[in-house]
């Protein structure tokens, strides 16, 4: 059968990073040269943080950074801005959460004093700054504004599309910080994480409160590695070894279940099931079955039914489990 040969045709990719779906058509995989600029990171300066990210940002990409209260999420990434200013990177970190003189007093506090800060939470402001930098911490994405009046849904729309579209033609990271319910679900709906390039969660070990587990659950340019950070009052101990996703692994399906119930039981907000499937490579029958042992305990409880529903802790404490129970 005659098979007319495919068509060569010359991929090129200007200063829009175009990370979008452009129609082409097939071209042999060894055919195409990917841009430089595709291997170029933005590299943090931290050693463990550079081998985590898979080295480093690639230019024009978006991520989410979701945490509960208290885990560390503004630290983390203060820290993460001061690594690129001190590599000589432009970088931004907008506060919609805390006022700048609050925010620079624990900038101070953690030895990070090279980045830039601002109050900004307006969408199109922000997308200016894109233009002169590097690399923007948005903090939080909920505490976004508008200029037009917009409904919940439409100013998501709006602030998402707005940014990434200006996070690709300009070669600026963004980083949207997200928060959790206390129910360990998203505030808002799922389409800011499912638009960006990467989400990265961060939880508090289930064994050592002091140490903060971070990982993807989603990486369109690397891997989906994890690691352990020491947390204290000095912020993160960037110098902590990368941990594997094999670290997460157990022997059993049983040890699985006990696990998530002793990490579960430690965290001031009960994680979302999404985030336990990922943290501990299990269904979320085994998640949802865990949690339910849980209940029976009354550790936490659920609240509504089906797609609704959330899981919360009693008390809004943390717990500990009697191992022989």
């Amino acid at each position: 059968m005659f098979r007319p040969e495919t068509p060569i045709i010359e991929l090129s990719i200007k200063r829009d990073m175009n990370l979008d779906f452009k129609q082409t058509n097939l071209v042999k995989v060894s055919d195409i040269e990917v841009p430089e600029r595709f291997y170029n990171r933005i590299m943090t300066g931290i050693k463990t943080v550079d081998e985590f990210l898979h080295e480093g940002f690639l230019p024009g990409s978006t991520m989410t950074l979701t945490a509960g209260a208290g885990t560390g999420k503004t630290t983390f990434m203060v820290q993460l801005l001061e690594g690129l200013s001190k590599n000589n990177y432009n970088v931004a970190y907008c506060s919609g959460e805390e006022n700048i003189y609050q925010l620079a007093m624990n900038c101070k506090r953690l030895g990070c004093t090279s980045l830039r800060i601002a109050n900004k939470t307006d969408v199109d402001e922000i997308a200016e700054l894109t233009k002169e930098c590097d690399y923007v911490v948005i903090d939080s994405f909920q505490a976004l504004t508008t200029r037009t009046k917009m409904n919940s849904l439409e100013k998501e729309k709006y602030a998402l599309m707005t940014l990434v579209k200006a996070a690709q033609k300009n070669e600026c990271c963004i980083c949207f910080v997200m928060h959790l319910t206390k129910a360990g679900k998203l505030k808002g709906t799922t389409l800011v994480p499912h638009t960006v390039d990467a989400n990265l969660n961060m939880l508090i070990n289930g064994d050592d409160d002091t140490i903060r587990d971070i990982f993807f659950t989603k990486n369109r340019f690397g891997p989906a590695n994890s690691m352990s950070l020491s947390f204290g009052g000095k912020g993160f101990d960037m110098s902590s070894k990368v941990v594997t996703d094999k670290s997460n692994k157990y022997v059993s399906r049983k040890n699985k279940k006990e696990d998530v119930k002793k990490f579960v039981s430690k965290q001031l907000d009960v994680p979302s099931i999404n985030a336990l499937k990922a943290k501990f490579n299990i269904s979320s029958t085994y998640a949802s079955t865990a949690l339910r042992e849980l209940a029976k305990k009354g550790i936490v409880r659920k609240i509504g039914r089906g797609d609704s529903a959330k899981w919360i802790k009693v008390n809004n404490t943390i717990n500990t489990i009697n191992e022989n129970n």
